[in-house]
């Protein structure tokens, strides 16, 4: 089976419970969907975890790995944890980023920050002043004003993007590729 615990980028404790504890945290689980689990459930949530990386048979494989969950609730919760990364957008599951992928992500909106530091910083004090003085004055927002808003929340996203990437690289003790060859 190709989508077990050791194909995963963490360094997972060997206790059953703290790793259902800590994946059941990674993929934003509430642990008393998982508190009475086992094995079978570990390896439900690691298939889930994996599933955009996996082949067609392989994704079948794990879809009846979770459908046979007696937890439907868990169930329910682990087919979005491996079909909303692999099918809507890839950043819905920042758990399931090759390393690679992780380290192109932070490039990203790490030079998008540079830059938005680089040119906006003193402006969007100031333009943020203004706005606030415009607003308040005619009781409504301007063109100038959406722009300014729209500037700033794509530099607050970028931010959280940015902060995401660094937790998941933090929670990585070490960074390792996922791994979908079987032998290793």
């Amino acid at each position: 089976m190709s989508f077990s615990i050791n194909n995963l980028p963490y360094d997972l404790p060997s206790n059953l419970n703290e790793q259902l504890r800590m994946l059941a945290n990674i993929v934003d689980i509430p642990y008393s969907f998982v508190k009475d689990g086992g094995e079978d459930e570990v390896e439900a949530i690691c298939g889930a975890m994996l599933y955009r990386h996996l082949d067609r048979h392989q994704r079948m494989e794990v879809m009846t790995k979770i459908r046979a969950l007696s937890n439907r609730a868990l169930t329910g919760k682990l087919i979005s944890v491996a079909i909303e990364p692999t099918f809507i957008n890839k950043d819905l599951g920042i758990w399931s980023f090759t390393e690679e992928e992780l380290l192109a992500d932070k490039y990203f909106h790490s030079q998008v920050d540079s830059f938005a530091s680089y040119v906006g910083v003193g402006a969007s004090v100031l333009s943020g002043k203004d706005l606030l003085k415009q607003v308040w004055r005619q009781r409504k927002v301007t063109r100038g004003g959406v722009v300014t808003l729209v500037i700033w929340g794509t530099v607050l996203f970028n931010k959280s993007e940015l902060s995401k990437v660094n937790d998941e690289i933090k929670r990585r003790s070490s960074i390792r590729t996922i791994s979908l060859n079987p032998l290793q």
